[in-house]
């Protein structure tokens, strides 16, 4: 038995049980959709409390650890990770149509592609369609940023 994995995974279910308890005082409206504004928040509570489940099961069985990361992988994570809350902290000042590309070009760069035409298609393409999706055809907010002042 894997000690941290216990702790972990338990916290881990306490916080998916709180979260899924705090997703039903989500009060429904007058809203026509069958799933509701309480369906995905109480969708990714039990996905985080069935691998919390997994994670407890697999550390009381014994289950042998899995190789240990290499420091290239850990590296590329907290890079990830740091241009993930950069993109969110820089979106509201910035607008969807300037903080996504420059996320998106990070994120491709720090994959290790390397093609420029490639990355300005799959950039341009991404952002495009994403802004179509949400803001045009879905009518979601997304932030503007300084193009639409």
């Amino acid at each position: 038995m894997r000690r941290a994995d216990l702790l972990i995974g338990i916290a881990l279910l306490a916080f998916a049980a709180f979260y899924f308890q705090e997703s039903s005082k989500i009060t429904i409206g007058f809203a026509a959709d069958r799933l509701g504004p309480k369906f995905f928040p109480q969708l990714l509570a039990a996905a985080l409390g069935s691998a919390a489940l997994a994670l407890v099961w697999r550390s009381l069985r014994g289950r042998s650890d899995p190789e240990p990361l290499q420091p290239m992988r850990v590296r590329l994570f907290l890079w990830t990770v740091v241009s993930t809350l950069t993109y969110v902290l820089l979106l509201p000042s910035l607008g969807y149509l300037i903080a996504t590309p420059l996320y998106l070009v990070a994120i491709i760069l720090l994959l290790g592609y390397r093609n420029v035409a490639g990355l300005v298609a799959t950039t341009a393409g991404v952002t495009a369609v994403l802004y179509l999706v949400f803001a045009r055809t879905l009518h979601v907010l997304v932030p503007m940023g300084p193009l639409g002042r």
